[in-house]
């Protein structure tokens, strides 16, 4: 897209008059586009998905009307399928946003929180925006198709069964799939979740102790001691220490054979 038609296409999605469109490649994927509109200068992100990636086209401007937790939407582009161009999303732009994990990851949880409450009884409807449901079972079967020829691999299936089975009467949530340090920015409404391609309806306790695996890496341990004892109590569910564990060793089994060799192909989502 050249500067004019963008232009163009930041007046409509503004409703304002956009001058002076610059472009700064981010990724391969994706590009910070600064411009004035009333005699300000902004900034917003332009993103583009193929249609195996596309969750995000669908999920965000949804979660966008739900909580001020999600990036802001400002337009998005399905093009029909007779039509050879690429899906796109015109997202604020926090790229240069801070870690939330750098002030404290207690806000990352109540913005998880947040939106989990928003969307509780959204299930058809996100089912019909595309997301998939994984439960702790599924992402245990991947785990063992996923090993099944190495020497390992009956005993690492066995791990990551018995870890779903601890998690069975775990709630289904929607599941943000990457939650972390990297996906938690601070903007001026507080604390954002972004990067929601590997979203997905299961257990949300996965969420938790992923970002306590985070901040403990970042060598933060004491900041992540109670997340998941807070998240439980603000459900109103006991949390035995069996399905904690459990719910660790499957995330922890899930990152380790399932996200690495996803990513190069389909950013890591659970399917």
């Amino acid at each position: 897209m050249t500067e004019a038609p963008l232009a163009a296409m930041l007046s409509r999605a503004l409703g304002t008059e956009v001058t002076d469109v610059t472009r700064e490649p981010l990724a391969d994927t994706s590009e910070r586009v600064r411009f004035r509109s009333a005699g300000e200068e902004r900034s917003l992100v332009f993103e583009r998905h193929t249609e195996a990636d596309a969750l995000e086209i669908q999920l965000l401007p949804f979660l966008a009307r739900k909580s001020a937790h999600a990036p802001v939407v400002h337009a998005r582009g399905i093009p029909p399928r007779t039509v050879d161009a690429p899906q796109w999303l015109l997202l604020e732009d926090l790229t240069a946003a801070p870690s939330a994990c750098d002030g404290h990851p207690a806000g990352i949880l109540e913005a998880k929180m947040a939106i989990e409450a928003a969307t509780a009884r959204d299930a058809p409807a996100l089912r019909a925006l595309g997301v998939p449901e994984c439960s702790p079972e599924r992402i245990a079967d991947l785990v063992a198709a996923a090993v099944a020829d190495r020497s390992e691999g009956a005993a690492v299936a066995a791990e990551a069964r018995e870890a779903a089975r601890r998690l069975q009467k775990w709630p289904m949530a929607l599941v943000h799939g990457r939650l972390g340090c990297g996906t938690a920015v601070v903007a001026d409404r507080g604390v954002v979740l972004r990067d929601w391609g590997a979203a997905h309806l299961g257990c949300a306790l996965l969420d938790v102790v992923r970002l306590i695996a985070d901040v403990v890496e970042r060598g933060e341990a004491v900041l992540g001691i109670g997340l998941s004892r807070t998240y439980a109590e603000r459900l109103g569910l006991i949390l035995p220490t069996e399905v904690l564990r459990g719910a660790e060793k499957l995330g922890s089994l899930s990152r380790r054979y399932l996200e690495r060799s996803q990513n190069a192909a389909t950013g890591g989502t659970i399917r």
